[in-house]
């Protein structure tokens, strides 16, 4: 079972006075954190209010994987992405993971202006605000779709880890509360799959599917070429 790490990752956090519909269309973040270590907050929703007025505040991660090597030639199955939570983070805390165009070809750090480089219309992960980010010490695993899966035929799949209130836009609750999944940044996030060489659909003895092409278009005038005879 092959395991890809992700070559870039880390986390944006951004915040408003406004509103949380100002907080959740925002262009650009006012922290940027590239490849971080120990344990930080993966993705966050907070909610004060007080005598000088009120504060909205998420934090978004972005995990990069360079899938190039499996771009074509095979069949992808059981995909899952692996991450390190903490039993830090907040119990039920509903999360989404969704496509995200920042970091480029999975080779270019985080920058400010990719607060918005994500896509709320493609998910990656299951379609349910029962999806929580695990409240455990322990390496987890989350199930990515067949849409995740068909991004490897770009050679780059690249997610992003949100609040599931921050994916649908309902996220303006009315009393202030602080939420939040933590994750030991240490341990890369990395991608776990089955890839299955494609090719001629039946066994031919002592040939690999993947090298089915050595023997596709030889007449039966030369096969005592390929069979030896």
């Amino acid at each position: 079972m092959p395991t890809i790490n992700a070559s870039k990752y880390g986390y944006l956090v951004q915040s408003s006075t406004t509103s949380f519909i100002a907080l959740r269309n925002a262009t650009t973040a006012l922290q940027v954190n590239n490849q971080p270590t120990g344990n930080k907050i993966a993705a966050r929703f907070r909610y004060l209010t007080g005598s000088k007025g009120s504060e909205w505040q998420m934090h978004r991660s972005y995990w990069a994987f360079d899938v190039s090597a499996y771009q074509s030639g095979y069949t992808i199955t059981d995909l899952e992405v692996k991450f390190d939570p903490t039993n830090s983070t907040t119990t039920n805390f509903p999360i989404a993971i969704i496509k995200s165009t920042a970091q480029g070809n999975a080779n270019s750090n985080l920058v400010s202006g990719d607060w918005d480089s994500l896509d709320f219309n493609t998910l990656y992960s299951d379609n349910s605000s029962s999806n929580y980010w695990p409240d455990t010490n322990n390496v987890s695993t989350i199930e990515l779709n067949s849409t995740a899966i068909s991004a490897f035929s770009t050679g780059y799949l690249k997610l992003c880890v949100v609040w599931w209130f921050d994916y649908t836009g309902t996220g303006g609750l009315v009393s202030p509360t602080t939420i939040n999944a933590y994750q030991n940044m240490t341990y890369v996030p990395r991608l776990e799959f089955t890839a299955t060489a494609t090719g001629y659909g039946n066994s031919v003895i002592g040939v690999a599917s993947e090298n089915i092409g050595s023997i596709i278009g030889v007449s039966t005038a030369d096969i005592d070429k390929v069979i030896g005879v």
